[in-house]
């Protein structure tokens, strides 16, 4: 799983201050009917991609993050086990996972993850700006998906910079993420649309909830 943040965790610890969920916001599923799972990533230490309620009740065989993020993610587990820094990144037997460089400046560091799993690629960007470098690092993996944030704040890359990224890197299908899970952190998908279609990307197909609550459009990039 990828960052993954099935809870409420955020919003009860700020007790409404700023990180409600929209009200037609729903967990996707609960995490403790997800023991199956061997491996975690985290892409940082925000606790939307490092959520300790989500961890504690997955209790992963392995967590994957960002060096100096090592300590607080044991903590965030209540785990003595050794967890994945990104200098060595999990491998099992059906995927493999590689840290690049994410733009994100937070205490303990940032990194963005792709994913092989059989014949499928994918790119997990976490959180990080669409800096001038991207699309051509991401070129040679020959993309199939592209999962990108689209918020344009607290520093994301807007839905403009996600599409170009997506179609710079040549991804078969960029998927918007990082909106409609925080009322003050989130943003329409409509830009998104409208670049993918200016790159002249196919039109996006039907609205569907991704896996971290989140509600992506998807568009072949």
């Amino acid at each position: 799983m990828l960052d993954p943040y099935l809870s409420d965790s955020l919003t009860e610890s700020t007790k409404g201050r700023r990180p409600a969920r929209p009200d037609d916001a729903s967990h996707v599923v609960d995490p403790a009917r997800l023991g199956f799972v061997d491996v975690v990533t985290s892409s940082h230490g925000h606790t939307d991609h490092l959520d300790p309620v989500t961890l504690q009740a997955l209790r992963p065989r392995a967590l994957v993050c960002p060096a100096g993020l090592r300590d607080l993610a044991l903590e965030r587990a209540r785990s003595s086990r050794r967890s994945s820094t990104s200098t060595r990144p999990s491998r099992s037997a059906a995927s493999a996972s590689r840290p690049l460089r994410a733009d994100h400046d937070v205490p303990g560091g940032a990194v963005s993850f792709v994913v092989e799993c059989g014949r499928w690629t994918l790119y997990h960007s976490g959180d990080t700006t669409a800096y001038a470098s991207l699309g051509q690092r991401l070129r040679p993996f020959a993309l199939d998906i592209a999962l990108l944030p689209i918020n344009g704040q607290l520093g994301n890359m807007d839905g403009r910079e996600a599409a170009r990224v997506a179609k710079e890197a040549g991804a078969r299908l960029a998927i918007p993420c990082h909106y409609d899970m925080f009322e003050f952190n989130t943003a329409a998908p409509d830009d998104f649309v409208a670049t993918c279609g200016s790159l002249r990307t196919a039109v996006p197909g039907p609205r569907a909830q991704a896996s971290d609550s989140q509600s992506p459009a998807q568009a072949p990039a």
